[in-house]
């Protein structure tokens, strides 16, 4: 249930090249040392097979993103005019040769709307000026730990030996620290002036457009989706109805022959309540990301506005179906199945509101009622699609579906309505109410995390500025030592105001 965003790359920089400290010679060098092994990290990633070999190296890409930070900071606060005296230790003098330009391949954007020349995982866009690499850096620091956060839950709760209450808990509380952390970093990115007007470049000769990957509304939308998915991994933790549907499934799980999985009582309504928050924060990051998309030619890509939608779907759904164990629970089995059934209709399965009901959701709906369950039919299959097929998923290896938690969502759903309609017919015999008016009126959302403050990044310490007052070494990455011949391709040429970007052969307009 957190998204997998892909990582960008960069291509070789010197900062020897643009700018000299007189008080800290070795400064720009140290810098670009760090950016070298920040460079040749993120390249080992893409070249590491999917699976545990990457996902081991996660943590080695997350010490070298904090690693390099910290030069950045001391080099943003030297050139800046009003430098912050709560990171600065002592002062350091800077002096801009000519204006710093990196250049990095978003993943964010749309790629057809970058480059209609090039393979899209080969184009890049050069920007001018420090913020533009503190900003990209940024992002794949947040990327970094959403991807931790990933793996943390799935190798867990979906490993071939069943885990403990405990471990289970230990998991999902250490991805929710990720996720405050990657929302903390766009919430930076989102709400600071430094990086307001970064994500401007010249798309061509003729105007200008916004960088989908660094605006501001995008930023701010990836905080909130960190947000939901922190909340949802909240009540995950204390779910033992998705932890008994996800032991049914595994093929080397035999605790069944010992006893059945134990479900106790949970706090139903207010884990509803979260639900419902975590669904109005999806819906509003879905909200923000299709503002952008809707600015320019650029957008954001399919699949991550895709994601952010069924995720507030699978919220909704999943709220409704704690109001279903709380009515359950009390009694009420009749309206506790009603409740089942509108989460089936918010979660778009087919066959939401069989029986009955259905004749009576079908009166008057007309064209419009047809539209929607095209459209909700085509969701499904594209879900399937990348989720694999459902009869592979049960006869093989365990698995843990689609990223937004749709497929097990709708599993626990089904083997609750199925339970509980067998209960109802043969011992309590309650009326099942219409369900169709269920999901109108929900309560409002709660939230159990504070949104978090922006990211603070660190400074260098003492003794590395110390160091730093020594001259440089000679210089082992210069601009013809790497091999940047992969990935290589069209390139946008980004600028921040008040600057002229230089006309280059290889720029694309």
């Amino acid at each position: 249930m957190v998204y997998a965003f892909p990582l960008p790359s960069t291509s070789h920089l010197s900062f020897q090249t643009f700018l000299t400290s007189s008080t800290h010679p070795s400064l720009p060098q140290a810098a670009t040392t760090a950016r070298h092994a920040l460079r040749q990290a993120l390249k080992t990633h893409k070249r590491l097979p999917r699976g545990p070999q990457q996902d081991a190296h996660l943590q080695t890409l997350l010490t070298t993103v904090t690693s390099y930070l910290p030069y950045l900071l001391a080099l943003s606060h030297s050139l800046s005019s009003d430098p912050s005296p709560s990171t600065i230790t002592e002062e350091i003098e800077i002096t801009l040769r000519t204006e710093i330009t990196s250049s990095w391949r978003p993943t964010l954007t749309n790629p057809t709307t970058l480059s209609l020349k090039q393979r899209p995982s080969a184009t890049r866009v050069n920007g001018q000026g420090l913020d533009f690499e503190i900003a990209f850096v940024l992002s794949t620091l947040s990327y970094v730990l959403n991807a931790i956060a990933r793996i943390g839950v799935t190798r867990t709760l979906y490993a071939s030996t069943t885990p403990t209450p405990e471990q289970r808990t230990a998991a999902i509380q250490t991805a929710t620290k990720h996720l405050l952390q990657a929302s903390a970093v766009h919430s930076l990115l989102a709400s600071s002036p430094t990086f307001a007007t970064v994500s401007r470049f010249f798309a061509n000769g003729n105007g200008t457009s916004s960088l989908p990957d660094l605006d501001p509304a995008t930023q701010a939308a990836l905080s909130c989706l960190a947000l939901a998915e922190a909340t949802l991994l909240a009540v995950l933790k204390d779910d033992s109805y998705v932890a008994a549907c996800i032991q049914a499934r595994n093929p080397n799980d035999k605790d069944w022959m010992v006893r059945a999985p134990e479900i106790p009582k949970v706090r139903a309504h207010l884990f509803a309540r979260l639900c419902i928050r975590a669904a109005e924060y999806a819906e509003q990051a879905a909200a923000g990301l299709g503002s952008v998309r809707s600015e320019g030619r650029m957008g954001i890509d399919e699949d991550l506005l895709g994601y952010t939608r069924v995720l507030g779907r699978v919220a909704r759904a999943r709220a409704c179906r704690f109001f279903g164990v709380d009515a359950e629970l009390s009694g009420k089995i009749g309206e506790g199945i009603a409740w089942l059934r509108a989460a089936k209709g918010a979660l778009g399965v087919r066959g939401a509101g069989s029986g009955g009901e259905a004749k009576e959701n079908t009166k008057g709906r007309g064209l419009s009622r047809l539209k929607q369950g095209w459209m909700e039919r085509r969701e499904e299959k594209r879900m399937e699609k990348d989720a694999g097929s459902r009869d592979r998923t049960e006869k093989g290896a365990l698995g843990p579906g689609d990223n937004a938690g749709r497929e097990e969502e709708s599993r626990v759903i089904e083997m609750l309505e199925t339970k509980w309609v067998r209960m109802n017919d043969t011992i309590n015999t309650q009326l099942i109410p219409p369900s169709a008016d269920l999901l109108a009126n929900l309560p409002s959302g709660r939230d159990i995390h504070a949104p978090p403050a922006p990211y603070k990044m660190s400074a260098l310490d003492e003794e590395q500025l110390v160091r730093m007052r020594a001259p440089p070494p000679e210089d082992d990455f210069g601009p013809g030592s790497e091999d940047d011949s992969e990935e290589e391709g069209s390139v946008a040429r980004v600028s921040t105001p008040a600057t002229v970007p230089e006309r280059s052969e290889s720029a694309y307009y």
